[in-house]
């Protein structure tokens, strides 16, 4: 008989480990209470085995999943005479209006996308006076709190966003939370009776988390059935702790192997290194030869280049003398020239001077002789107009 793989979609007993199956475990055998004489309907009943425990006090269990893969291995592995498997869809159930006294959905409703249908579906088969138990993920604690996102859920309800999902379509709901704790088990050797107790106290001051589901018991109309302060589901096998243990082995193994390949690869990095370091240490020990070659070329390079330049400074002095020299031969001369242009500068200012007197007293000769002729042309003008001058011009004794 092939049993269903564990997806994380639908529980499957023996996988998952032993966390899931508490939870799952739980809420059927709490539904027991409720399902005892009753027309049970388990929607979403998956591989069937919480629809087997409902049948052990039912008076009759109709069991429903949409997988039709689920449905036929329920069929051939939960028989009992008055269980029945169909698939169906959660959204649109194949049953008649007010015919159940019981309807349990655990973990289905954040796997569907018509949510109110399926809530108003379950309201529709339930008798008047019959109870409906859901339950479904606290978004808070099982997302938020732990950063989470389960693949398969369309959508999750914070605990008020549930409440108000269930008020549409029940006047009477009774909320519950579940959550897997860790705490001591005190079993009687010889029971005499059914009395039990629980006792829930947090550990010193260890903070109390959210609880990780919501489970609410709802009726059409008036509740009658009551719900108990407290349920616990008690391991005495332990198979939590053993596979807390296990997983811790397995841990602690894969931890050892861990370290054992760490070491040796420190090992066979430090091998690595240490052929690395005596390459490098080599490599160091041919640079240094090298540099210490170019050093010594360097110094070498340095000292002809001092001596070429001192040599070079040697000849640029012995020019920059020779330049001098010329230079004040070449001053000498040209202070003789200004010298000597200085003097027949001076004496042909001298000369220039004498020429000027000279110049200035021709001049007054000149203007001396010119008014010397003038006062003659006008004594001569006056003898032509005299009246004895033109009679002896007349006579031929005097020149025209």
């Amino acid at each position: 008989m092939n049993i269903p793989d564990f997806t994380g979609e639908r529980f499957v007993p023996g996988q998952g480990g032993a966390q899931i199956a508490y939870e799952h475990l739980h809420r059927y055998y709490l539904a027991l209470r409720w399902a005892a004489g009753k027309r049970v309907l388990d929607v979403a009943a998956g591989t069937g085995y919480g629809a087997v425990l409902l049948s052990g006090v039912a008076r009759r269990v109709w069991a429903i999943d949409i997988d039709a893969g689920s449905v036929r291995h329920a069929h051939r592995s939960c028989i009992a005479a008055n269980l029945d498997f169909l698939q169906g869809d959660a959204a649109c159930l194949p049953v008649r209006s007010h015919s159940i006294d019981f309807v349990v959905a655990f973990e289905v409703l954040e796997h569907v996308e018509r949510q109110e249908a399926l809530v108003a579906e379950m309201a529709r088969v339930v008798m008047p006076d019959g109870v409906v138990l859901l339950s479904t993920p606290n978004k808070a604690a099982y997302s938020d709190a732990r950063q989470y996102r389960n693949p398969f859920h369309v959508h999750e309800f914070y605990r008020d966003e549930f409440l108000a999902l269930l008020n549409g379509h029940f006047s009477s709901i009774r909320l519950m939370e579940q959550q897997v704790r860790a705490g001591s088990l005190v079993l009687s050797r010889d029971p005499a009776g059914t009395e039990a107790e629980v006792i829930a106290r947090p550990l010193c001051d260890s903070p109390v988390s959210d609880a990780m589901y919501l489970i609410a018991l709802c009726s059409p109309g008036e509740l009658k059935e009551t719900v108990p302060d407290a349920s616990a589901f008690l391991d005495v096998g332990d198979g939590l702790i053993r596979e807390v243990a296990a997983e811790i082995g397995r841990l602690a193994r894969e931890m050892k192997e861990a370290v054992e390949v760490r070491d040796r690869t420190i090992r066979s990095l430090q091998s690595e290194m240490e052929v690395e370091v005596t390459a490098r240490d080599q490599t160091i020990r041919d640079l240094q030869s090298e540099l210490a070659k170019e050093i010594t070329a360097r110094d070498q390079t340095i000292r002809d280049l001092q001596s070429e330049m001192a040599a070079e400074i040697a000849a640029r002095d012995a020019v920059i003398k020779r330049l001098q020299a010329d230079m004040e031969d070449e001053i000498r001369a040209r202070d003789e020239a200004i010298r000597q242009l200085q003097g027949e500068f001076e004496e042909r200012t001298r000369w220039a001077l004498d020429l000027a007197g000279e110049v200035a007293a021709r001049d007054d000769r000149l203007r001396s002789t010119n008014e010397e002729l003038d006062r003659v042309a006008a004594h001569l003008a006056e003898i032509r107009h005299a009246r004895l001058y033109r009679i002896l011009c007349r006579l031929g004794m005097l020149p025209k």
